[in-house]
């Protein structure tokens, strides 16, 4: 693939990925979901350096997935909170840890369980589902060109999706169970 800047491509991973790709970002955002507001306390959590805080923290403002708002009555003091389009990012945290928790951890290490506050129930695995409800394989998946497939930096990802259309179905890969995000069992948890 060509080189290019991400904000020239189309594709949306890219863009994406421009935005939240960085360690750093993710772990802010999952700061932010926990409860955590102010500089000073993101700071301590992560050990992040602060001016690198500095500069993720005002860049995601200026995209629009964290809003500054006044802490106190008075509004001296500035917290972070996030807006829809950070809201928007939770199915993709959560996909992270759930991720995370069965292919890095051990069922004994896992360090966060994600319950329903109503019921205390965990959640469920979050799978790709059509608009019945179930739950989709990438063998159920197909992909057509948008809009922007014909920019000349999508070429390459269109071809190559077209060549592997005409060479058949993809194999059917095993079911798996789509409620129950299962831990796959592992002597020792991934350090990484």
């Amino acid at each position: 693939m060509p080189r290019f800047k991400p904000s020239e491509s189309l594709c949306s991973v890219v863009r994406s990925l421009d935005l939240l790709g960085d360690r750093w970002t993710l772990l802010l955002i999952r700061e932010v979901v926990f409860g955590t507001r102010r500089f000073d306390d993101f700071a301590a959590h992560l050990g992040i350096a602060r001016n690198v805080l500095s500069t993720r923290l005002a860049k995601l403002v200026e995209a629009g997935v964290l809003m500054q708002e006044p802490l106190q009555a008075e509004g001296r003091r500035q917290g972070y909170r996030l807006t829809e389009m950070g809201e928007d990012l939770l199915p993709v945290l959560m996909s992270l840890m759930q991720w995370g928790d069965r292919w890095l951890q051990t069922p004994e290490t896992i360090p966060i369980r994600i319950v329903e506050r109503a019921t205390g129930k965990p959640l469920p695995a979050l799978r790709v589902r059509n608009a019945a409800g179930q739950v989709l394989a990438l063998a159920d998946l197909d992909w057509e060109p948008g809009p922007g497939a014909g920019n000349p930096l999508m070429a390459p990802l269109v071809a190559a999706y077209e060549a592997q259309r005409r060479t058949g179905p993809r194999p059917v890969p095993e079911a798996v169970d789509e409620d129950t995000p299962t831990p796959v069992r592992r002597k020792k948890a991934v350090k990484l």
